[in-house]
């Protein structure tokens, strides 16, 4: 039995050689879901992802889900909490080092929008602003990168209640979403969703 298993191995570690450094790093923290602290590793993934980490944590959560499907609802509840806390800290760095983001970057918020034809006379910074809320929900739902929604609703001002009320429905939506269908329709779920 021990064959397979290294031959699995083998075949995964030249996988990942002939992928490039997201790939590499999806596949470890993948593999972090057969570890005996999986639970563990993807609430930590969830935090992280909303604020710097590049790999989202479906890619912990669906393995766990599909090992262990009596267990989704758990996993949902905690990587959504998990991952609401990851939006505060984004949000966080966007409010507090936005300036300095938004100069590294180049990017100015001040930029003038003005359609005569469609009655906006209005900064990149304010239409982003008063529109983000409805983005940070789309986003926060969509498998969409979770750090760029709460950096940016940070960065551009937008209220921490709607941005928190938009995480909420929108993490609860996306967590509670993917554990369901991989608890109930297994690896058939892959054909329509993605993370």
């Amino acid at each position: 039995m021990s064959e397979p298993i290294q031959a699995e191995t083998v075949t995964t570690a030249g996988e990942s050689r002939k992928q490039g450094f997201m790939g590499r790093l999806r596949t470890r923290v993948a593999a972090l879901s057969r570890s005996p602290h999986a639970h563990a590793a993807m609430l930590g993934v969830s935090v992280i992802d909303g604020s710097v980490f590049p790999v989202p944590p479906f890619a912990i959560l669906v393995p766990m889900v599909l090992a262990e499907p009596r267990k989704w609802l758990r996993y949902a509840t905690t990587g959504t909490l998990a991952s609401l806390v990851g939006g505060l800290i984004g949000y966080a760095l966007g409010h507090v080092g936005g300036e300095a983001l938004a100069a590294t970057l180049g990017i100015s918020t001040d930029i003038t929008i003005q359609s005569t034809r469609l009655g906006v006379d209005t900064t990149l910074g304010q239409a982003l602003s008063d529109n983000f809320w409805m983005l940070a929900l789309l986003c926060s739902v969509l498998p969409t990168p979770y750090k760029v929604v709460a950096i940016g609703s940070g960065l551009v001002g937008v209220s921490l209640p709607a941005f928190l009320l938009a995480s909420v429905i929108g993490r609860t939506a996306r967590f509670f979403g993917v554990s369901f269908a991989f608890a109930f329709f297994g690896e058939k779920a892959r054909r329509y969703i993605k993370f």
